[in-house]
């Protein structure tokens, strides 16, 4: 029996590829915690997860109720045992229990080591493959308090340095194209990321676009100052200083090894509308 969880997005859970009901509540928090843990996870951090730094004279025997609730909707599919100052998952030998994060995290530590050996073709196929993993927001559905808040954060740092990595290794292959259609997407989302405003811009002039370039920057300027009051930094000012003067290098474009029909279709949208208005405000903000 193989039992699927997925925490990059929706709270999910598939047993044999069947869809189950997952536990609800706190039982749902205890239960993230642990797979993100490894499995298992000590009294301590429980109590900081369930109640902060001031737990309750209840919190011993509302913990004892999570528990045991959480132990019930196991079931046969694994057992809940205390180990040391905490409790661990013992799943019995027929089950195996896989979690989206870790299948995230060694597809992108494979594109990395790809990336340093200079493969970069397969260095694109274990990055795609790692993105591939994402539903949407971290622990989307699961109640947060400081522990699985931290994690999130962390998680959703991986998710856009595995984007901008990838989007590195797509221009580095002459994938313009493709680069495009995904950063476009990414930064409708995510507007302050300065970095993949940058990856944008080459990724226009490498593919001959020049008005696609500098229209980029202006959506990121546009973005930055509204969004977070300051303007684009140093390097993403210097790129653009380049760009107007034509002394960014041109690589040459190779044939395209991910036709667009290929890409994950998450990745493959048109440049959504509220990138595109940034592009025209952009444009009425240096008129005015």
């Amino acid at each position: 029996m193989e039992l699927a969880v997925g925490l990059l997005g929706p709270f999910d859970i598939r047993q044999d590829g069947m869809s189950v009901v997952a536990p609800i509540g706190n039982r749902r928090r205890i239960l993230a915690l642990m797979l993100l843990d490894g499995g298992a996870v000590s009294r301590t951090r429980l109590v900081a997860e369930l109640w902060g730094r001031e737990a309750p004279p209840s919190a011993p025997a509302n913990l004892r109720t999570y528990l045991s609730g959480l132990r019930a909707w196991l079931a046969d599919r694994a057992d809940l045992v205390r180990d040391g100052s905490g409790w661990r998952l013992v799943p019995p030998p027929p089950v195996r229990f896989t979690v989206d994060v870790t299948g995230f995290q060694a597809a992108l530590a494979q594109g990395r080591r790809a990336v340093q050996g200079g493969d970069l073709a397969g260095a694109g196929r274990h990055l795609r493959h790692a993105l591939g993993y994402w539903r949407g927001a971290p622990l989307q559905d699961v109640p947060q308090g400081g522990p699985l808040a931290a994690r999130a954060a962390v998680l959703e740092a991986e998710r856009f340095a595995a984007t901008e990595e990838y989007a590195d290794v797509l221009v580095n292959l002459g994938e313009y194209e493709a680069a495009r259609a995904m950063l476009h997407e990414f930064l409708g989302d995510h507007p302050h990321r300065e970095r993949a405003w940058g990856q944008l811009m080459v990724a226009c002039y490498r593919g001959g676009d020049l008005a696609g370039a500098l229209a980029a920057y202006r959506s990121a300027r546009v973005a930055l100052i509204t969004g977070y009051g300051m303007e684009p930094g140093a390097e993403l000012t210097a790129l653009h200083r380049a760009i107007l003067q034509r002394k960014l290098p041109v690589e040459p474009v190779r044939a395209t090894r991910y036709p667009p029909e290929q890409m994950p279709q998450r990745l493959l949208v048109r440049a959504p509308a509220r990138t595109v208005r940034r592009r025209e405000a952009a444009g009425s903000a240096e008129r005015t």
